[in-house]
């Protein structure tokens, strides 16, 4: 074959295309980062040829933005920094476009890599300002959080947390953009300020980008930096309301769980991470109810997180809602650890709602399990409340191993382990017990105690008599004190005894001590007495030696002997109990000016306010000098310390009662505590029963009065100034027949006694001292006072009352004035002073007659005014015609007709009597 024909069989078409695609294969593999056959934006600054190639691109094509762009970033990113500069030059004049973000970020980096190199001051000066410009002018045309982020990233490299937060804060109220925008700009400045560690500032920051933010997702995340923030700075009222505005954006505003309030709380669409951080926040600020609620929607969403259902159960406890905390102690049972404080809150919680077997059965593994103090003491106490003596020996045996028995514990487990076990085994756990601990008392006699109950009782001696000869007085002390402990207190008292003319002088203050204790407990006050004193010079400043004389001086009535240590106590120790002491001395002498120095002493001390003494002293002085604003401060404060006292209570009332204006807040609150005890004979003696029915009625409750006075008619049975009173409060009561018919036994008992006081006894009590027999007011220039005291000595004298009135009568005196001055009365009291039998016998039956035919009806004009609104009328001109009044025996209250009927059943008021 020819040259040209094989030319030309090589140059044929298939095979040039075979040619050239093994030309275009060779050039790949052997150039393969040859720009040539590269996009540009995907060059690399490690390629040199990348370099060379995109600077001839440009040099051929300068107005080529995008490639010049190419070739800056890669001169950038090669270190190549005055050359990018000259190339960036152009840019930085073009016209917006959709190049102009990427423009700014190569600028941007293009400046901080200026920076890195150091430059002169002016220099870095100028970078920096246009680093700042660049910054916002990049996060306006950012379009995404992708872009937002390389920017952030970016401008962290050049400056403080707190300027580049303060940058993004400042864009969001300068910027018209998008509440998305406005959202990350703000999360970025919160970012920043926490990394400047102003988390406070950072969760303002995150609660505004909240509440531009409209991404859910995004949102929640938002919502829980801001609160993380909060609790890093410290929650408080700022953070509170932070988390309750968080919240009520994903669910409508819930009933604040509360003790009245046990509805379901309404599910959130808050996920449970978020609801617990609002929580951490709310219950330090003492917002539990929100916590509560918060954690409750928590847990819809993970039911089986243990540590929130504790968390829930402990808010629960601390907010007293014991019994809701029970739903969730069963799940917390299920996975309990022996001895935990979750195994404590649960047996607490059990104890608190009343259930005493879940309880004393975790309180008892607790004990069981570990040493400790509560866990024993409740276990104790439930077992022996209900009685398990199976829990009681297992929780003793389990603390016999860690501690000594007490005397308490040793007796009961001797009870509880012979009621369950062999008396074998628990005289072995006890011998074990005292070798452990070295013959403690207490066990030796639980012990003891169960040897005889064996029938062992040479055994039983020895553990107390089997020991060495006892020579001197100090072995003797310690053996009668173990005497003492383990109950033999006749031996030990005894042993005491030998040594009482000369104890050791090491132990003379032991000795004296003991053997008080022991002579007290024998009845040997003698002893005890002299024991005491002896110890008293020794330890002249122990009260509670002081204490011990005064009581075996008050079980022998020995006042001078009292005195003399109350003088002593005072003068050396200045205590207000003796002081008090003195003052009760010197009331019982009647020494009045000695009393009022005392009492000027103590109102120096600032524990006088604390003293109930002090106080009833000075009401009863106060009350004698006229000064009655005083007394009645002063027996407040008796009632503030002794809450309702009997004796306090009735003179407080007399007292208020005797205002022209009765402070009924105050009356109210004294007579409160005693309206349940109406019905109780043994709490309400009869003085106060009086004073509790003159307080109802100055009250406006004559129902509630009628009870009392009904009580106060077994000592009072035939008091005509009482009976007046009780009349009166029937028909307060709604007992207008009873009343009449009461006044006219009224009127027969005067007539009857013909004008004669009678005193009712009462023990010696203060009420005696305000407006009671022992009342003796001071002389007062009030013209208004000294007017009333003379209207009511006139008509006392004219009604024949001349004794002493005590308090009950003073009140009714001062209650029936009205009527006793009325003309007809005076004349009755006029007729029977003056023993006009006829005058007497024609009112009186006037009045029977005429209660017979309408016992409600107003009262004729010949005839006594008997109803209040009788006197009334009586007493005003031209008083009109009366209303008709229909009422009956038959149809009145109950009270009225055993009231009525008592009085009647009284002997002096039969009709025998009468006659």
């Amino acid at each position: 074959m020819s040259v040209e024909t094989q030319r030309e069989s090589l140059l044929n078409a298939p095979a040039l295309l075979f040619m050239s695609a093994v030309v275009l294969i060779t050039f790949w593999v052997l150039f393969p980062r040859q720009p040539a056959f590269r996009d540009p934006a995907n060059l690399s600054a490690k390629d040199a040829l990348s370099v060379a190639y995109l600077r001839v691109l440009v040099q051929s094509d300068p107005r080529n933005a995008p490639l010049r762009l190419s070739f800056v970033q890669v001169l950038t990113e090669a270190g190549m920094t005055d050359e990018a500069i000259l190339a960036m030059e152009p840019l930085q004049n073009a016209p917006e476009s959709g190049l102009t973000y990427e423009i700014r970020l190569a600028e941007l980096k293009l400046a901080l890599q200026q920076l890195y190199r150091h430059p002169p001051r002016e220099v870095e000066a100028s970078l920096r300002r246009r680093i700042g410009d660049l910054v916002p002018s990049l996060l306006r045309l950012a379009e995404n959080d992708k872009e937002s982020n390389q920017v952030v990233l970016l401008a962290e490299q050049f400056g403080e947390p707190s300027v580049i937060a303060e940058t993004f804060e400042q864009l969001v109220g300068m910027q018209n953009e998008t509440r998305q925008t406005k959202s990350r700009w703000l999360a970025f400045a919160a970012r920043q300020r926490l990394a400047a560690a102003q988390p406070k500032v950072a969760a303002r920051n995150f609660c505004q980008a909240f509440a531009f933010e409209r991404v859910a997702r995004k949102k929640t995340e938002l919502a829980k930096a801001c609160l993380g923030a909060y609790l890093q700075a410290g929650v408080d009222r700022e953070a509170l309301k932070a988390a309750i505005k968080i919240l009520s954006a994903y669910s409508r505003p819930a009933d604040v769980a509360g003790p009245g309030n046990s509805s379901l709380v309404p599910p959130s669409s808050a996920d449970a991470q978020l609801l617990m951080l609002a929580a951490d926040v709310a219950q330090p600020m003492g917002d539990r109810d929100h916590a509560l609620i918060w954690l409750e929607q928590a847990s819809v969403q993970i039911p089986g997180d243990q540590k929130l259902a504790e968390r829930i159960v402990r808010l629960q406890v601390s907010m007293g809602l014991l019994g809701e905390g029970l739903a969730r102690a069963v799940v917390l049972r299920a996975s309990l650890i022996p001895g935990s404080e979750r195994h404590r809150l649960l047996a607490h919680l059990y104890d608190w709602n009343g259930q005493p077997d879940e309880a004393l059965a975790l309180w008892l593994s607790f004990a069981r399990h570990k040493a400790d103090e509560e866990a024993e003491t409740r276990t104790f106490a439930l077992a022996q409340a209900k009685p398990d003596n199976e829990a009681i020996v297992q929780l003793l045996e389990a603390v016999m191993s860690r501690r000594k028995l007490t005397a308490t514990e040793a007796e009961a487990y001797v009870k509880a382990g012979l009621a369950v076990a062999q008396p074998s085994r628990v005289e072995k756990q006890l011998r074990r017990q005292a070798e452990r601990f070295d013959n403690p008392p207490p066990i030796l006699k639980a012990l003891a105690e169960v040897l005889v109950l064996q029938g062992k009782p040479d055994a039983a001696l020895t553990l107390y008599e089997d020991m060495p000869e006892i020579q001197d007085r100090r072995q003797r002390l310690a053996l009668a004190r173990l005497y003492e402990e383990a109950g033999n207190t006749q031996k030990g008292f005894q042993l005491l005894l030998r040594d009482i003319d000369s104890p050791d002088p090491a132990s003379a203050e032991e000795y004296w001590l003991l053997l008080a204790k022991v002579s007290t407990q024998l009845g040997q006050d003698a002893y005890a007495s002299k024991a005491y004193e002896k110890a008293l010079v020794l330890r002249p400043d122990d009260v509670e030696i002081l204490e011990n004389l005064q009581r075996l001086a008050l079980r022998h009535h020995d006042d001078k002997k009292s005195e003399r240590l109350a003088r002593y106590g005072w003068e050396r120790l200045k205590r207000i109990e003796d002081l008090q002491r003195l003052m009760r001395f010197s009331w019982k002498r009647g020494n009045w000016d000695e009393l009022d120095h005392w009492l000027k002493v103590a109102e120096k001390l600032p524990s006088a306010v604390q003293a109930p003494d002090y106080w009833y002293f000075q009401a009863m002085r106060k009350m004698a000098q006229g000064k009655q604003s005083a007394a009645r401060d002063a027996l407040h404060e008796i009632l503030r310390l002794q809450a309702a006292d009997p004796e306090v209570t009735e003179a407080m009332i007399w007292l208020l009662l005797s205002y022209e204006k009765i402070d009924h807040a105050l009356l109210e609150s004294v007579v409160a505590p005693y309206r349940a005890q109406s019905a109780n004979q043994s709490t309400v003696n009869p003085a106060l029963a009086e004073a509790l029915a003159a307080a109802e009625q100055g009250l406006g409750r004559p129902v509630q009065a009628a009870v009392w006075f009904l009580r106060s008619l077994s000592t009072r049975p035939a008091d005509f100034l009482w009976i007046l009173a009780l009349a009166d409060n029937m028909e307060w009561a709604g007992c207008p027949a009873h009343a009449n018919y009461t006044r006219l036994q009224a009127l027969e008992i005067f007539a009857s006694k013909q004008n004669s006081q009678i005193e009712v006894k009462y023990p010696p009590r203060l009420a005696e001292y305000f407006f009671g027999s022992k009342y003796f007011p001071a002389k007062r220039d009030d013209t208004d006072d000294a007017e009333k005291q003379e209207e009511l000595q006139s008509i006392r004298n004219q009604w024949g009352f001349g004794g002493k009135l005590d308090n009950a009568d003073y009140f009714a005196l001062r209650r029936e004035m009205e009527r006793l001055e009325l003309s007809q009365w005076k004349a009755f009291a006029k007729a029977v002073r003056n023993r006009n039998e006829h005058e007497v016998a024609r009112q009186l039956t006037l009045i029977s007659d005429h209660l017979k035919r309408q016992p409600a009806a107003a009262s004729h004009a010949d005839m006594l005014p008997l109803s209040i609104d009788d006197v009334d009328r009586a007493n005003r001109w031209l008083a009109g015609e009366p209303k008709p009044n229909p009422s009956d025996l038959a149809t009145e209250l109950d009270i009225c007709r055993e009231t009525l009927t008592k009085i009647r059943e009284f002997p002096a008021n039969s009709e025998p009597a009468k006659r």
